[in-house]
């Protein structure tokens, strides 16, 4: 084995434990960990066995093997990007709702009050 496979492997595996004890603590849901835990195994698999790269990028036409992990990579990070934008958009009208109701009660107590 390479040293570079050692290496990567290594950071996978270390990112693989980063993530369960991020998921022990609940500062990560479920499903996020899911999909950095296959992130995780597929920067494993690649580290070790790197030709699966070439072996892919030839099944799919590319003429620069080491540039179908990197554009996977950018893939899998706009997809990333693209849910939390979602989830934060999702987050906020959530709160601006919360804040309507807040304030209608509020002024049907004031109404109450005044009575």
């Amino acid at each position: 084995m390479q040293h570079y496979q050692v290496f990567t492997a290594s950071v996978a595996i270390i990112f693989f434990v980063i993530v369960f004890t991020l998921i022990r603590r609940d500062s990560i849901l479920m499903g996020a960990a899911f999909r950095w835990f296959i992130i995780a195994i597929g920067t494993l698999i690649l580290g070790i066995y790197p030709q699966l790269s070439d072996v892919a990028a030839g099944a799919l036409g590319i003429s620069y093997p080491p540039i179908l992990p990197i554009t996977i990579v950018c893939l899998v990070l706009m997809i990333k990007a693209l849910l939390s934008d979602i989830e934060r958009a999702k987050t906020q009208v959530k709160l601006d709702r919360l804040a309507q109701q807040l304030a209608i009660m509020e002024l049907k107590l004031r109404e109450k009050l005044k009575e």
